[in-house]
């Protein structure tokens, strides 16, 4: 805020109208820009330590003419703050320490440097009852006559200060009407000698008591501006500490491509960042013209069930939360009674809300969602002031949200592609026809029944189709060699777990993914290849793969030799059990089949076999 007049000006403004009709709020009306941010802006406007523009006040100038109807109030409120002792003691004493007014007149240039800068006051003349003071007005600032009029009730006023009757002003120039300068002339009644030296006296005990009240009133207000500017301060660091740790976090963020890890972190993150309880992500579905609940944190995950499956149709235009997404403008509330929400809605009806944040996600110019907040607490208001700050933050989060579907969109692409490729040369293959598939559905429902986690299941089954990817780069010759196969070329068909790894490096898998593409020819003992893991230190997923891959080469016929038949393949898994195979994982897979729950998977030539299982099989 430019600073151009004393609040000693909005302080006689505020107390007129105070003093003739009651509230000041009316004053403030059009001032938010201005006084945004101040937790009391009465107060300040009333404090005489403080500076406001020329702009502000006269656009209060311009309140109180508008409130009270009269179009000379300001002459008035000019009038009354010298009658009423709205001058503040600096000014008082200037004035009334000199025995009349004319002595006060010559004053007035030194009262204006230190109280306004507005204008440049100049003295033509002073006699004994009268003189005429010329005001240059700063051209560029934005001022209206109504400064005049404060002016003229100022100086009319003067010698009422003395107990005499007020000046008689005349305003002979005015800037505002086209001359060059405002000026006055003022005429007063002269104090007799007597009268003088009497309110000499009576003014120098007088002066001493106010200037003391004074005094202490200003050392009370140092006092608690020293505590405000120490609050203030602390508000500050932690804003500055909150902008860093938006700043750090939104680069962590923007880094992140893994979908499923980026929404759980931005939403902690947020809930850190304005204090609140809860916190979700909803995405706009564009096929079903809905938005979407996609996560939430801030609760035990059994508190957040009713928002599974949670939608709501854009078309609601009723709805707070589509409003939002339509219109692109975020919703910072601290009493969500005050927005008449639906008390029937799934939100309302479960959290019940007091205090909510709902920004929109905007990437590339449209809104892809809302990252929303609420809690059924009042404090810790999150202000105006955070709202720019949230808004960039949301804004990066939409981007990263973005990015990351860009990159799950190529990966899964790039991944298909791989997919396609393995199938098509594996299809050429009569041998190994379908030999990826039954390995991802041997180790899907084999790592289900070790009760893996549900996202473990899930890698093994995305790369039970990859595992062996690298067989692309060998020679189909070799492949299909139905002679011995001579070292050279087993040392060719060993590369392939390392060809495979290097194929689906660009995808930038997790580490527990590209081992089952890289290790599922290490042995439990340490000598397979091609790092020589041994025991646990091969990851359990590849130790689960493993079991399923050999099974299936077993129990489909090879170009060297046919299926070796369900009873001889269960006899060589548990006899490499320890020493080829986790001896834990063979004895899971071997009842299963014995169980007959593969039944569905085990090629045709070796279902005959099972047949014989009441035989027993081994």
């Amino acid at each position: 805020m430019e600073r151009h007049n004393s609040c000693l000006n909005t302080r006689a403004i505020i107390d007129y109208v105070e003093r003739h009709y009651g509230s000041p709020e009316i004053l403030l009306e059009g001032l938010e820009d201005e006084l945004e941010g101040l937790e009391n802006p009465i107060e300040f406007l009333r404090d005489s330590h403080n500076w406001v523009s020329s702009d502000l006040v006269k656009r209060m100038y311009d309140n109180a003419r508008r409130m009270t109807g009269d179009r000379r109030v300001v002459y008035s409120i000019g009038f009354e703050s010298v009658t009423h002792q709205r001058l503040g003691y600096i000014q008082q004493i200037l004035l009334r320490a000199w025995a009349s007014p004319k002595v006060a007149i010559k004053r007035l240039e030194t009262i204006n440097k230190k109280f306004n800068r507005t204008k440049d006051l100049e003295l033509m003349a002073v006699g004994p009852d009268r003189a005429v003071v010329r005001l240059h007005w700063y051209r560029e600032l934005e001022l209206s006559q109504d400064f005049c009029l404060m002016n003229q009730g100022v100086y009319s006023a003067i010698p009422t200060i003395w107990g005499l009757p007020p000046a008689k002003v005349e305003e002979t120039h005015c800037q505002f009407d086209g001359d060059p300068y405002c000026e006055f002339e003022i005429h007063w009644q002269n104090p007799s000698t007597l009268r003088r030296f009497q309110m000499l006296l009576h003014n120098r005990r007088s002066l001493l008591s106010e200037s003391l009240a004074e005094i202490e009133h200003d050392k009370q207000l140092l006092e608690n501006k020293y505590w405000e500017v120490q609050a203030l301060n602390r508000r500050l660091m932690a804003k500055i500490e909150q902008i860093l740790a938006l700043q750090q976090a939104s680069g962590a963020i923007l880094s992140e491509l893994d979908y499923q890890k980026l929404i759980p972190n931005v939403l902690k993150l947020f809930l850190r960042t304005i204090d609140y309880k809860r916190s979700m992500i909803m995405l706009v579905d564009h096929e079903r013209n809905v938005l979407k609940y996609v996560a939430g944190v801030g609760m035990d995950p059994m508190d957040l069930q009713p928002l599974d499956g949670y939608a709501v149709p854009l078309d609601r235009a009723e709805n707070l939360l589509a409003r939002v997404v339509l219109s692109g403008q975020p919703v910072i509330s601290q009493n969500a009674g005050q927005l008449h929400l639906n008390p029937e809605n799934v939100i309302i009806r479960n959290y019940r809300p007091q205090s909510i944040v709902i920004l929109p996600l905007t990437a590339q110019g449209k809104v892809i969602g809302i990252l929303a907040a609420d809690r059924d607490y009042g404090e810790g208001a999150v202000t105006s002031m955070d709202r720019d700050y949230l808004e960039v933050f949301a804004n990066q989060v939409a981007l990263a949200i973005e990015n990351a579907r860009m990159y799950r969109n190529l990966k899964e692409s790039f991944l298909s592609t791989v997919k396609s490729l393995a199938q098509a040369l594996e299809a050429k293959d009569a041998y190994t026809r379908g030999h990826s598939e039954r390995v991802t559905r041997y180790s899907v429902r084999l790592a289900q029944c070790l009760k893996l986690p549900a996202a473990q299941v899930e890698q093994i089954e995305r790369m039970g189709m990859l595992h062996d990817v690298g067989k692309i780069g060998i020679d189909r010759q070799i492949l299909n060699k139905v002679a011995a196969l001579s070292e050279e070329d087993l040392a060719t068909i060993r590369l392939h777990t390392s060809w495979g790894h290097s194929i689906i490096t660009p995808l930038n898998l997790s580490e527990a993914e590209m081992a089952i593409v890289r290790h599922h020819h290490e042995r439990y003992d340490g000598s397979g290849y091609p790092d020589g893991l041994q025991g646990e230190a091969i990851p359990l997923a590849v130790r689960l793969v493993t079991i399923c891959d050999s099974f299936d080469a077993m129990t489909s016929d090879r170009p060297y030799r046919s299926t070796l038949g369900l009873g001889e393949s269960l006899r060589r898994l548990e006899a490499g059990a320890g020493s080829q195979f986790d001896p834990q994982v063979v004895e899971s897979f071997v009842k299963m089949v014995r169980e007959g729950r593969f039944d569905d998977i085990i090629p045709g030539d070796s279902k005959a076999a099972l047949a014989k299982r009441h035989l027993n099989l081994v």
